[in-house]
């Protein structure tokens, strides 16, 4: 299960784009507001070869290894995703920091790790984020199990 089951609706799909928006017009960083982190990301379309915006969650940051940790709400159906599979490297920007970078996937148990962790540091934003996605849960565990079949990347930038 992914955070967003269907494609999104025209609605949702003008919502999530609007952070992409006010980042562009030099707005970025108003998501610490809410509690939360964002990373921009563009990449090369796999079809078109044009250049490809979207914002994603940043979940954790490792700074020992220098490593961003980001969930693709649409699983490896979402756009940007299937772009990395076909061009690996891409741009990010994390607040006013740009750079080139790499994705890999985390294993499952990773993954349920890494969700329980973001709920510790960010319970309501996590909340508000999964209700807006449909899904539940009562404890850890069930977030564990949500996690399991989520995509969630670890993202590095590219030694240059």
């Amino acid at each position: 299960m992914n955070a967003f089951e269907k494609r999104p609706s025209p609605m949702l799909k003008f919502f999530f784009k609007v952070p992409v928006w006010l980042h562009k017009m030099g707005l970025g960083g108003w998501e610490k507001l809410i509690g939360a982190q964002w990373m921009f990301i563009t990449t090369i379309g796999r079809k078109t070869g044009k250049r490809r915006e979207t914002m994603v969650d940043v979940m954790d940051y490792d700074k020992a290894t220098d490593t961003y940790y980001i969930e693709a709400a649409y699983g490896a159906r979402a756009d940007w995703y299937k772009n990395i599979q076909s061009n690996p490297v891409f741009e990010a920007q994390v607040g006013r920091r740009k750079f080139k970078a790499r994705a890999g996937a985390l294993s499952t148990e990773g993954a349920g790790e890494l969700l329980v962790q973001f709920f510790h540091s960010k319970p309501a934003y996590t909340r508000s984020v999964m209700a807006m996605a449909g899904m539940k849960f009562k404890d850890e565990n069930d977030l564990r199990i949500i996690g399991k079949d989520l995509t969630l990347l670890a993202v590095k930038p590219e030694k240059e």
